[in-house]
């Protein structure tokens, strides 16, 4: 009986008998006549809650009636499964599939997908297709996905919207294997920095008295016997522009051909992100993006890096050049003419030759210095206080004589996907605040006041965003 309060949802009924021929009790109830049926229809959450998936909701109403026969290894099911107004949402990467309609039916050793549906964002996404239920003949499967500017995922991380096909297929033979070409309409991803939060986890910690809970490994096993199989991948990725990657100073678009093979577990990325158009700011500059080429060829986490950002200071073309790997990038500053490393940096952050630098500066410089090389490959040499703060800029910003300002601490804040906040101010008292209001993709309203500066606004047209 499934019950909800003093409400009867369903009906579950399955008999195993008489024993069938086996050498142990196991054998025997898999070769057992099998005989009984499901009858429910109320919350989908009550059968979902199951799955054991905390992070993952299924709501609306659900209607299931079958009828079991034949046995547990070659089961025979028939009956049908409805639903006309289901939502599906994925708290981790916030997708939310609304809508959802199912027609499946079962029949004997199968069950017929004959119509799936559902909204997500302001996509689609369409699946039709067979799932196999006998053990016997290892769960056959053949699903066909179709996704029409479905945003898959909403997150702070990231949005991705998807267009294109999946085949989802399995067999005792091949094994599964899920086939895809796909393109991205629009990926937004905002890069931060894990390195101020992570928490490295104690081995070997044991309470006093711990002895092993025989309860426990019997639930490990069974969760570890339930995990899927390890499904084979060849899926195509493409898009031709419209992936935005901020965050971190980075303000850029991205365009991607890729293909990713390998199997679920360990996933093998062959293809580029090149960049189209972007900019770094860093010290209150703005660096252009001249080249941007992110080469997978292998492991998904550890793609080869040939990324240049310049700008113009006074006489100087200046800028950073990242190359090697993710894990172990190698950052230099660049500049034409050729200047040492810490003239260039003094020259971005100051706007002064090093001999000039006062005692301050001698210092800031230093740490920045020091933060880049052993800050484990991060572009901003603030970046791990930036992590740990969830901030999403800090930096440092060179003096200004017409406003009175000294260097100083820049900080600002995105609220929302179309107003950012920066506050900067400096050991004298000088505070500065602007706010930023993107009006549409090119037009964006500037408002300033300052402690010596007074008040202003302004709008801003940029070409490339």
């Amino acid at each position: 009986m499934i019950r909800e309060g003093n409400n009867t949802l369903g009906r579950f009924v399955a008999t195993l008998a008489p024993p069938g021929a086996g050498a142990n009790w196991i054998e025997q109830l898999q070769s057992a006549p099998l005989g009984g049926g499901i009858r429910y229809s109320g919350p989908a959450d009550v059968l979902f809650s199951f799955a054991g998936l905390a992070d993952q909701q299924l709501t609306g109403g659900l209607a299931v009636a079958a009828d079991f026969s034949g046995r547990l290894t070659a089961p025979r099911v028939n009956g049908v499964a409805r639903a006309n107004a289901l939502t599906y949402e994925n708290e981790t990467f916030g997708t939310r599939v609304t809508q959802m309609k199912l027609d499946g039916r079962f029949t004997n050793d199968r069950l017929d997908i004959r119509d799936f549906s559902g909204r997500a964002g302001d996509g689609t996404v369409q699946a039709s297709g067979t799932v196999g239920l006998a053990a016997d003949s290892g769960f056959p499967m053949n699903i066909a996905v179709r996704l029409d500017r479905a945003r898959l995922a909403r997150s702070e991380a990231i949005t991705s919207v998807v267009s294109g096909t999946l085949a989802i297929t399995n067999s005792a033979t091949n094994g599964g294997l899920i086939k895809g070409d796909l393109s991205l309409p629009e990926t937004r991803y905002m890069v931060a920095w894990q390195g101020g939060t992570e928490i490295r986890q104690l081995q070997g910690v044991r309470r006093k008295g711990e002895g092993v809970d025989v309860l426990d490994q019997r639930m490990a096993a069974r969760k570890t016997a339930a995990q899927p199989a390890d499904w084979k991948l060849d899926i195509r990725v493409r898009a031709d522009n419209e992936i935005y990657v901020t965050g971190m100073g980075l303000d850029s678009e991205w365009k991607t051909n890729m293909r990713i093979t390998g199997t679920t577990a360990n996933p093998r990325v062959v293809g580029t992100l090149e960049v189209l158009r972007g900019r770094y700011s860093f010290s209150g500059k703005q660096f252009d993006l001249e080249q941007g080429i992110i080469t997978f060829n292998g492991p998904m986490m550890n793609p080869t890096l040939a990324i240049k950002a310049q700008t113009r200071i006074d006489t100087i073309t200046a800028g950073l050049q990242v190359t090697g790997s993710a894990q172990e990038p190698d950052i230099a500053f660049i500049s034409t003419p050729s200047l040492p490393q810490d003239e260039i940096l003094s020259r971005i952050l100051f706007g002064e030759n090093v001999a000039n630098l006062s005692a301050t500066q001698a210092i800031q410089l230093a740490a920045a210095l020091n933060g880049l090389r052993g800050g484990g490959g991060g572009l901003n040499p603030m970046g791990k206080l930036q992590g740990a703060t969830g901030i999403d800029r800090i930096g440092i910003v060179g003096g200004d004589e017409e406003t009175g300002r000294g260097t100083s601490l820049a900080v600002g804040q995105r609220i929302s996907n179309n107003i950012y906040v920066e506050i900067i101010t400096d050991s004298r008292g000088f505070t500065a605040t602007q706010l930023e209001i993107a009006l549409s993709r090119t037009l964006s309203l500037l408002s300033k006041t300052g402690t010596n500066a007074g008040s202003s606004a302004n709008l801003r047209y940029s070409k490339d965003y």
